[in-house]
């Protein structure tokens, strides 16, 4: 059985690095973009966050957002964290199942994240970051690759946002949301297949659903 894993707000908790990388680094740029506005966007990659948000920049002014904001979390890494029971769960996990990562940070940003947060990336059959596919998530891209590689179909999707399950949903398979991401994108996550609260949860879900 594939089980695939978003990273930021699933597994490693990146919400102030996130946050306030963005902000520092549209303010370099002259624009004061606030929590809601985020908040509005949270899970999509940059590109996609500011051209929704600010559709009237041009692509050198999006350029050199991107270029501040990478410079700025790179500073700033120090603020990503494992949530509790994350390499625990994970490690059990695959003994018995693949696991892959998908992402919307380029691989080498996964690779530097994992490394941060000491969680082993031999972990995972697959790393797929958005820089090795034409359509980020919410679009299914990255799922169809894993599936295509590993020539089987994905049987969960474990995310903490609503383009986790959007991306599920493209790609036909089961959404599993951790409510671990931003409390003020609760909301939007209604449409899961599963909801829990934190990622021990999970083995005994998998399991279950296998019966």
């Amino acid at each position: 059985m594939i089980v695939c894993f978003d990273l930021d707000g699933t597994l490693v908790d990146t919400e102030a690095w996130i946050k306030k990388s963005e902000k520092l680094a549209f303010k370099k740029n002259g624009i004061k973009v606030t929590n809601k506005e985020l908040y509005s966007v949270w899970g999509l990659n940059l590109t996609t966050q500011i051209k929704t948000l600010y559709p009237e920049l041009k692509q050198k002014e999006i350029n050199k957002i991107k270029k501040d904001f990478e410079e700025i979390r790179n500073e700033k890494i120090d603020l990503i964290k494992p949530f509790k029971n994350t390499k625990r769960i994970l490690t059990n996990l695959s003994k018995k199942y693949t696991l892959c990562l998908l992402s919307n940070n380029s691989h080498k940003k996964i690779e530097l994240i994992l490394k941060q947060t000491k969680i082993d990336k031999k972990l995972f059959k697959l790393i797929i970051g958005d820089d090795e596919v034409k359509r980020a998530k919410p679009f299914p891209d990255e799922i169809y690759k894993v599936e295509k590689k590993l020539k089987k179909k994905v049987k969960f999707m474990v995310g903490d946002t609503v383009q986790d399950i959007k991306t599920a949903k493209a790609a036909k398979v089961k959404s599993i949301i951790i409510k671990t991401g931003p409390k003020q994108t609760w909301k939007t996550l209604n449409n899961a297949n599963v909801i829990i609260k934190d990622i021990k949860e999970l083995p005994k879900l998998i399991k279950e659903v296998q019966k």
